[in-house]
């Protein structure tokens, strides 16, 4: 568990200054969107009245995490020895986590997910994880969503130059150094969970 720590710990530190050279470029699908977006980052204490739940892709984990940090978000992210060195390394980067998935530990992370949201906090969830498949989003997040009366906004990231692990069940992709990445952020809204895949596909 040490060894676990020790690794997120140094992981999150490359990374970050790693990702300070990123420039992002934010476009709304629905423009009036952007206020409530925006006040609900701006706080970093819990509000039950505005905090949202923000859903991603494995794939743009590297991309989007960067822009998110330190904003007191709360990460879903599984029991496993990786999701350890995982939950060490978003800690450093700023975020809150809550651990457990699909297929560990999954009926009690949701539960403590859904808790930590019903309390005023925001929260973030890869959507079609942990192991896949890729683009398929579970149900998790949108029983949080209906649960605890918040709305989701669905997150793409894009970046202009990046590496893409092809070999990976989710071909997650790493934004390189001093490129532009388009943030896409879907309508801010209440969805069943087959309408927030269709949603996050569409996001262009």
């Amino acid at each position: 568990m040490l060894l676990q720590q020790l690794a997120g710990l140094l992981a999150g530190f490359l990374y970050r200054n790693y990702a300070s050279t990123f420039r992002y470029e934010l476009v709304f699908e629905d423009i009036t969107n952007r206020k409530l977006f925006f006040e609900d980052l701006s706080k970093l204490g819990p509000d039950p009245q505005t905090n949202l739940i923000f859903a991603c892709f494995h794939q743009d984990d590297l991309t989007c995490l960067p822009y998110f940090a330190n904003r007191n978000i709360c990460i879903l992210i599984s029991n496993s020895k990786d999701g350890q060195i995982l939950a060490s390394a978003v800690e450093y980067m700023g975020y809150q986590t809550v651990r457990g998935s699909s297929h560990r530990g999954g009926v009690a992370g949701l539960l403590a997910g859904m808790r930590k949201v019903m309390d005023g906090h925001k929260m973030t969830i890869a959507v079609d994880g942990p192991r896949g498949p890729i683009y398929k989003v579970k149900e998790g997040i949108t029983a949080v969503s209906e649960k605890a009366k918040r709305p989701i906004v669905p997150v793409r990231g894009y970046p202009r130059w990046k590496f893409v692990f092809k070999k990976s069940w989710n071909r997650a992709t790493l934004p390189l150094p001093f490129t532009k990445i388009r943030l896409v952020i879907g309508k801010i809204n209440f969805y069943t969970t087959q309408e927030l895949e269709d949603k996050m596909i569409a996001l262009k």
